[in-house]
């Protein structure tokens, strides 16, 4: 059974006072994957195998305790492969730019987050709120929902992989197997546009992107002002 290495266990004020607190030098990649809120979700992302092929890559993997309580996989088997560990969000969105949830960030977890960390996320449209899309524009973070990406039928992602899975195991396998690249991308990459030419299936899921929402179904529901993720990007002029 892995070692849990907890790198601390109280939660800090400030983020300068987390950074002065660290006990273990954060390398210079790093991601981060947070407990998800709900009971029961039917994922954690990213297998256990798949951390290891992250930290393999000299990634710094850092998991919130309790988020192996509830998909196939226990976090003593994500510490096997490498991963560690901390009991608190605020650790999370200090260590890392990357910061993965399989379901909505929470109000209070989006305030603690620091301006351009990314926060990919599960979250139907029909949760994305006026309220929430400012909470992510005021902290200038580029949110990422996988309900958003589609294949070219226009069937989400998840519907897809869920039709094509046996078993909630096999839903965990091949979701872990899709997010992997773009995880990879992301937690690599130099910058957002970096990651979205590498990555293009990232383009439909980018929904907030540095103070901006660039969703234009997202804007139209709500009636909001928007601008393209591409145009935020590049200059088209």
């Amino acid at each position: 059974m892995g070692q849990y290495i907890i790198l601390h266990d109280m939660p800090h004020a400030d983020t300068q006072t987390w950074e002065a607190a660290l006990d273990t030098p954060v390398r210079k990649l790093s991601l981060s994957l947070a407990k998800p809120e709900t009971a029961d979700p039917e994922s954690g992302f990213l297998t256990p195998t798949a951390v290891r092929n992250l930290v393999d890559q000299q990634l710094q993997v850092v998991i919130q305790h309790g988020f192996g309580n509830h998909n196939p996989f226990t976090d003593s088997d994500y510490a096997d492969m490498g991963a560690e560990f901390t009991q608190h969000f605020a650790d999370l969105a200090m260590m890392s730019l990357l910061v993965i949830k399989f379901d909505a960030f929470t109000f209070d977890q989006i305030a603690l987050c620091k301006e351009k960390q990314i926060l990919f996320s599960v979250l139907p449209p029909e949760n994305i709120t006026k309220e929430y899309i400012q909470a992510l524009n005021e902290r200038k973070v580029t949110a990422i929902c996988l309900d958003f990406i589609k294949n070219d039928s226009g069937t989400t992602v998840m519907e897809q992989l869920r039709k094509e899975s046996l078993s909630d195991a096999g839903f965990e396998i091949t979701l872990s197997n899709f997010m992997f690249p773009l995880v990879e991308t992301l937690a690599h990459a130099p910058s957002i546009p970096y990651a979205l030419q590498h990555a293009p299936e990232l383009l439909q899921g980018v929904f907030c992107h540095a103070g901006t929402l660039c969703h234009q179904q997202t804007a139209e529901t709500l009636h909001l002002p928007w601008q393209d993720i591409l145009s935020l990007c590049w200059n088209l002029n």
